[in-house]
């Protein structure tokens, strides 16, 4: 195929609670509506959030489906670019069948292995050595779980991977992690590009277990993928990015000059910067690898979209928008509540485990309305208290661009947000920015990317005003949460 024939590129997004598919011009621009397909995690009270990986692939599948029947007969796909998110964890046996599901990036079950390796002294080390925190996100804590409180699943296991990985084995029966996934794991010696053997032992495993790390494409799709989808058999499809990285690449945040604030499921701050060497100037920061010469990094929320779903599912059984339109009539912060967003969790900027939601402040006179705002309100003032940390340890002038399904969700969290920045917010006139960015990553390949525009929708002024309110609210909101962060360590350090 020459390039002045017109091609297209496939790009592939799967999320903790979405997943979508959709082609996409040379110059960037979908072609059509993607497909989509919605799910949730499966969770429990000890901390369980994972997902089926059989369920999430016939999910794809089916959209795969859809858009290969939807192909116009003058288009060609040149190539196949896939996002998914971080962290993810499974395990197949000596037969390649899944010994436990997906355990996602929110999944806490492994909180006290990570406070075991926090006390033990190798935590700044290995944070150093991986750019990623030991949290009970990554890998190191989870296996060392997985060993102790799940010995069968543990002792079956063959390979561990993530969900991308699992994915390229059944498409092309290739054992293999993109470097951008293996980042994720907190097993990877980023600077050095390969697995580290100190990480591998506080793991309890050994190399063999792990696969190979490559971002060579694979093609030829395996029986019955290639009689399914013809027309994207023979196409390289490349080993998938993470997410987070491609969110920015998607809303044209290409290096250092912008930071880009998600609002998703979870929620993040973070930048791309091109560089041999992490940076890593805060101990709160995360840093992964998207490819050889470029990195990702900032910190990051568990908390986002998940704590307004849970707002608008449990206190009423109002529209969206009522509910929306109450709280838009509220002024800030004055239902007088001060909320903890930790329904799955808590990350940066202590990593610290066993926090979990809380709504303080509730009188006879709170309504769910009140409830809501709060909500919304208080994962605002946690990307200010967030952005107040990055600002020390990424000094200089930078373009704020919001992206995320979040800010879709109500139509007052971008003022929301912005008048607890005191800051303008550029929100993306990107819809799919994962998407989006899995196909530029691709079409990079062939042409210079950073040409190709990538708007902006609205500028959001800050109020500041509001901003004044919002940050006696974020004081409180510290105050509370350290307190809580203080209790937790001393449970922790009792039963140590």
């Amino acid at each position: 195929m020459s390039m002045s024939e017109p091609f297209c590129v496939l790009a592939i997004d799967i999320g903790s609670s979405s997943l979508r598919v959709g082609l996409f011009t040379a110059q960037g621009e979908p072609l059509g509506e993607c497909v989509r397909r919605h799910y949730a995690l499966d969770t429990a009270p000890n901390g369980e959030a994972t997902l089926d990986a059989e369920r999430i692939f016939a999910y794809l599948f089916s959209a795969l489906d859809e858009v290969h029947a939807g192909l116009a007969a003058h288009r060609r796909v040149k190539a196949v670019g896939i996002s998914t998110f971080w962290h993810s964890l499974t395990g197949i046996d000596a037969q390649q069948e899944t010994t436990l599901p997906i355990i996602t990036w929110a999944d806490s079950r492994a909180a006290h292995e990570a406070a075991a390796l926090k006390y033990s002294g190798v935590a700044r080390h290995l944070h150093a050595l991986t750019g990623c925190p030991v949290h009970s996100s990554f890998w190191p804590a989870r296996l060392r779980w997985l060993a102790n409180e799940q010995q069968a699943a543990f002792a079956r296991t063959r390979h561990w991977l993530s969900l991308s990985d699992l994915l390229f084995l059944r498409l092309f029966g290739t054992l293999s992690t993109s470097l951008s996934m293996a980042s994720g794991t907190g097993l990877l010696d980023s600077n050095r590009r390969c697995w580290s053997p100190l990480a591998m032992s506080l793991a309890h495993i050994k190399v063999e277990r792990l696969p190979d790390i490559s971002d060579a494409p694979c093609q030829g799709l395996r029986s019955p993928w290639a009689a399914r989808w013809p027309a994207f058999a023979a196409i390289p499809w490349y080993p998938a990015w993470g997410d987070g990285a491609c969110s920015n690449i998607g809303a044209g945040a290409h290096d250092a000059q912008a930071l880009v604030l998600m609002l998703g499921t979870s929620g993040s701050l973070r930048r791309v910067w091109r560089g041999e060497k992490m940076m890593l100037s805060d101990g709160g920061l995360w840093c992964y690898r998207i490819d050889g010469q470029r990195f990702a990094g900032g910190m990051a929320l568990s908390e986002g979209g998940n704590a307004a779903a849970w707002a608008r599912r449990f206190l009423t059984a109002a529209a969206d928008e009522d509910l929306d339109r109450q709280a838009a009539a509220m002024a800030p912060a004055a239902h007088g509540l001060t909320v903890l967003p930790y329904f799955l969790g808590a990350r940066s900027p202590e990593w610290s485990e066993g926090r979990t939601a809380a709504i303080l402040g509730i009188t006879a006179a709170t309504g769910p309305a009140e409830i809501y705002r709060a909500t919304l309100e208080s994962v605002g003032l946690r990307f200010a208290s967030l952005k107040q940390r990055l600002d020390s340890a990424w000094p200089g002038q930078r373009q704020l661009i919001a992206t995320g399904g979040g800010f879709l969700q109500s139509r007052i969290w971008a003022q929301i947000v912005a008048d607890c920045l005191g800051e303008p917010l550029s929100v993306s006139a990107i819809e799919e920015g994962s998407l989006r960015g899995a196909a530029l990553l691709v079409l990079e390949k062939y042409i210079d990317i950073r040409s190709i525009a990538s708007p902006i929708a609205r500028v959001v002024e800050p109020d500041l005003r509001a901003h004044e309110i919002y940050q006696q609210a974020k004081r409180r909101q510290l105050d509370y949460d350290n307190a809580i962060i203080q209790t937790l360590k001393r449970r922790l350090e009792e039963l140590e």
